[in-house]
């Protein structure tokens, strides 16, 4: 009988997590060959970007806690940078870490998947009082199911232990809010059923993780002294066992980042046969206090500024998902923005008086020490985001969105180039606007009504993107500011006026003779044409580029002067 046959799916021992050798290499891996250095990782690479970070989270947690310091030893100070040169060295060499192996030794029985007390991140005697459960495909997300309900042609019925594992770490993480089924021993169940508590708590945040070389090294760079200096802090597997019923009966205070990211938003039971997946009950579990009110604990995330929740001598904070659409453009605010910053960005002048910046996630706050300490020689940093977004009251998933990008010193340290970094994602997005716009105005020139046009503008700023990245890149050069965002905006007109003059020359014969328009500023119809509109586009862009003008009114001066 082979192992997974028996009672024992052992996550520490059984290779479930999906990763990425540093050949490119696809593998399957423990938790413990993780960290005993039997292989070099490059990355997570599962089902998903967003089950691969909740995966990473787990792990994290795990190195976290393995590396906690509750007091110095002897009057030794601990030193968060000694501390991370140390396991970054250890990451880059391959060498075992023994004090996470150590940890696992410790906590083993809690790390198996089918154990008859304490199963992973799951209750044992999980029922519904008629014993319902549902098919496995429950705790895929729906934006994703066209995919993963149909392999090698068949629909999914079943699941291996470790995809089944992959997926349980991500229900906890993103599962949707909506009715659930309505487990026994949960005094909030009505009529059988479980009402909406809210998404798992990683599903509200912006996910940002920092990239390393290897696996290991993420591990590190992700990893504040907040992290390991947090007393109460606790992962699920440190806790005695989950009920149906929610913690403390509903009085729950977030101890600090490990739990948060293993918090138990569901209650889960997997149903097996033999050596399958076949069935799943999800149930309510752990609802975020206060919807995440100043829930400062996740250093992975950034946090929004809340107006609404704010009174005097209060100001509220929630943590802040990245959007969804244009995700690089909207969302370089949240990530590098400091307080300091607040006069100067769109979120802020939108909200009003004392409207304050968001708060950055604090890896970056942290990455910016390291360089600036000479922890680490200053360098491009590469950094991941994911985000999930939901349908209706977040009762579905409507789509999983990942991005990386690049950051340097400069960016995250110096406000002339912070804030030229954040104006030149502005620009970008308001010159694309004007380029939906202009498709819009096409529609209205052969004869039909305007529309504003997503598509092209999604378009330019997807292919702008990787150019963005260079951009910021190279402000390590220190480059002269301003000039430096000139030659930017200029990069952006030229990109989007070739990508106006393909639409005006694809608009057809009916848009280029044009039609008579009703203005609200003339009494007489005048004729529109696409090449009007064309005329009107440019002088919006150059509007978006605001740079641009002055750059030219000021050699213009010059010649004049000459």
């Amino acid at each position: 009988m082979s192992r997974e046959d028996s009672d024992v799916f052992s996550l520490l021992d059984e290779p479930w997590i999906a990763a990425v050798g540093s050949h490119g290499e696809p593998l399957l891996v423990s938790i413990r060959q993780i960290f005993d250095g039997t292989h070099d990782i490059a990355e997570l690479r599962g089902d998903s970007p967003a089950q691969d970070y909740a995966v990473l989270r787990v792990l994290l947690a795990i190195f976290w806690r393995a590396h906690s310091v509750s007091k110095p030893a002897g009057k030794t100070k601990f030193s968060m940078a000694e501390w991370f040169v140390k396991a970054r060295a250890d990451a880059l060499e391959g060498a075992a870490d023994i004090k996470v192996l150590s940890y696992l030794d410790g906590y083993a029985n809690r790390f198996n998947l089918f154990d008859s007390d304490h199963p992973f991140m799951q209750v044992a005697d999980l029922h519904t009082e008629k014993g319902s459960v549902s098919p496995i495909n429950r705790i895929i997300p729906e934006a994703e199911d066209e995919f993963f309900t149909m392999r090698a042609g068949k629909p999914l019925e079943k699941l291996s232990f470790g995809e089944a594992a992959r997926w349980l770490v991500y229900v906890h993480a993103y599962d949707y809010s909506g009715i659930k089924s309505g487990a026994v021993g949960d005094s909030r169940v009505k009529g059988g059923r479980g009402y909406p508590i809210g998404t798992g708590w990683t599903g509200m945040t912006g996910g940002t993780y920092l990239i390393g070389a290897n696996l290991r090294e993420t591990l590190a760079l992700n990893t504040t002294e907040a992290c390991l200096r947090t007393p109460n802090d606790k992962p699920v597997w440190e806790r005695e066992p989950d009920t149906a019923a929610e913690r403390n009966g509903g009085a729950i205070h977030i101890g600090g980042p490990a739990d948060l990211a293993t918090w138990q938003t569901r209650r889960v039971r997997l149903h097996r046969e033999n050596n399958e997946v076949v069935a799943v009950l999800v149930s309510n579990g752990d609802r975020i206090p206060d919807a995440g009110l100043n829930a400062f604990g996740d250093p992975m995330t950034p946090y929004r500024y809340s107006k609404n929740q704010s009174k005097k001598d209060f100001v509220a904070f929630y943590p802040r998902p990245y959007d969804a659409g244009r995700t690089m453009w909207r969302s370089l605010e949240p990530l590098i923005a400091m307080e300091s910053d607040a006069p100067y960005l769109r979120s802020t002048s939108s909200a009003g008086k004392g409207a304050q910046a968001p708060k950055r996630p604090e890896i970056l706050d942290q990455l910016a020490y390291y360089w600036r300490t000479d922890v680490l020689p200053p360098s491009v940093a590469h950094v991941g985001m994911v985000t999930v977004e939901y349908g209706a009251q977040s009762s579905s998933v409507a789509a999983s969105v990942t991005a990386r990008t690049t950051l340097n010193l400069p960016v995250l340290e110096n406000d002339a180039v912070r804030r030229a970094a954040l104006n030149a994602a502005d620009v970008t997005l308001n010159a694309a606007i004007a380029l939906g716009q202009f498709g819009g105005n096409l529609l209205v020139a052969a004869g039909g009504t305007y529309e504003f046009q997503a598509e092209p503008m999604d378009s330019a700023l997807a292919q702008l993107e990787p150019a963005f990245n260079r951009w910021v890149a190279g402000w390590s050069d220190s480059p002269e500011p301003k000039e430096y965002a000139i030659e930017w905006q200029k990069q952006v007109r030229s990109f989007m006026l070739s990508r106006g003059e393909a639409m005006l020359h694809a608009a057809g014969p009916r848009a280029m003779i044009g039609r008579p328009l009703l203005s609200s500023t003339t009494e007489k119809p005048q004729i529109v044409t696409a090449a009007s509109y064309f005329s009107l586009f440019g002088r919006r862009l150059d509007n978006s580029l605001p740079l641009l003008s002055e750059d030219s009114k000021k050699k213009e001066m010059v010649n004049t002067n000459d």
